[in-house]
């Protein structure tokens, strides 16, 4: 029986607009671009690792978007002011207000992917 593929999904605020507007966060934007590549790294890193087992999304949320426009189980996490980043694995909450790093994610996925298989 082939196992099904680990879902991640990542939830960002957008660090360019923040809650003020345009342009108003507090890190510098070398900080920010460091930040941003590293994020893109680990992502990177997790696909190719783990090809073909796992499904990565990465979301930027928007304050232009209404949140009744993401999937239900996101809205609901959005309505209850969960803290951005937030990490969802198999569409469980594991994480909000961090970016995992890559070892946080790849122990994550691993604990995932060495679960039984419940057949119904």
């Amino acid at each position: 029986m082939l196992r099904e593929k680990v879902r991640i999904e990542i939830y960002e605020g957008n660090i360019f607009t923040g809650c003020c507007g345009p342009g108003a966060f507090s890190a510098n934007s070398s900080e920010l671009m460091k930040m941003l590549v590293e994020r893109n790294k680990i992502v990177k890193a997790l696909e190719r690792e783990f090809e073909n087992q796992i499904d990565v999304e990465r979301v930027i949320v928007s304050s232009r978007r209404s949140y009744n426009t993401y999937p239900s189980h996101v809205y609901k996490l959005l309505m209850a002011q969960t803290r951005m980043p937030f990490v969802l694995i198999n569409g469980e909450l594991a994480s909000e207000g961090e970016f995992f790093s890559y070892s946080d994610f790849k122990k994550l996925i691993v604990d995932h992917l060495n679960r039984p298989i419940i057949m119904d």
